[in-house]
């Protein structure tokens, strides 16, 4: 079994949201067999030979907050929507496979939630006092926690940034795992399970994004109708119905209700 997290923030002003921070934090991992890997990293690849014909070079990956916004490279995408296009051929691709997907959001309210005040110390050279390695430390908990009742070995692939490329990951959070253990960081560049995992983390944080405006446009509301279609399989994200002219409010008022079942609050 192969793990792929990458992780996602912003917009980091402030929300008219009760619930949804600004300063949130969130990882993203994306769970695949070892026959799915090697069909992914063989069908991105192709995918990338494919954009020679859309652009004037070949990309070395495929990053989805580019592609949306026509930034760089991705320009000539923008202008007949293909690049809508294309992240939607992705969000097809996903639906075809629906890969296990695990979450973490971490923000104040996280940690007040549960009564602490901060955390301290490292652990696999992640600071507990930072908000980001701190949201990256509860996922591969959760991943530890769920994963040990498949009982396989375990590839695990952090998208790097913390660190670079090539350095370990993991030896101490997953240093009783009963199988064959495997961390690292790599790019999106060298391993396209990655890219994976940055277009879930693009679409969960997207989505959220646009939930909280106050006037969304009619390319704001396919891009939400084209992620609620993915029907993204994972524990920590929990589907709704809203209208197109939906609110903060409404929106809200779902975040309210998900924190009681949840016993976070009281429903009185």
């Amino acid at each position: 079994m192969l793990v792929a997290i990458d992780d996602t923030y912003g917009p980091t002003g402030p929300t008219k949201s009760m619930f949804v921070s600004g300063a949130r934090r969130t990882h993203v991992a994306v769970v695949f067999s070892e026959s799915e890997a090697y069909e992914v990293r063989t069908q991105v690849r192709e995918c990338l030979d494919l954009m020679r014909e859309y652009l004037p070079d070949r990309p070395d990956e495929f990053h989805f907050v580019d592609i949306y916004n026509g930034y760089g490279r991705w320009k000539p995408l923008k202008g007949d929507r293909r690049n809508i296009d294309l992240i939607e051929a992705f969000c097809e691709i996903y639906s075809k496979y629906r890969w296990p997907v695990y979450v973490q959001t971490l923000d104040n309210r996280t940690l007040r939630d549960h009564g602490i005040a901060a955390f301290k110390g490292k652990i696999d050279g992640l600071d507990l006092s930072d908000r980001r390695d701190l949201s990256l430390v509860f996922l591969c908990f959760k991943l530890k926690r769920e994963l040990l009742k498949i009982n396989e070995s375990l590839t695990l692939i952090v998208d790097e940034g913390k660190y670079k490329a090539g350095r370990s990951f993991g030896e101490a959070i997953f240093r009783a795992w009963p199988q064959k253990y495997n961390g690292y960081y790599s790019s999106s560049a060298l391993e396209p399970l990655l890219q994976i995992a940055e277009l879930l983390a693009f679409c969960i944080n997207r989505s959220t994004h646009l939930a909280l405006k106050d006037n969304r446009t009619e390319t704001d509301l396919m891009f939400v109708d084209m992620v609620g279609r993915m029907k993204i399989q994972s524990k920590d994200l929990a589907p709704i119905v809203l209208t197109r002219d939906f609110s903060v409010m409404d929106f809200d008022r779902f975040h309210q209700l998900d924190r009681q079942n949840k016993g976070l609050e009281s429903d009185k």
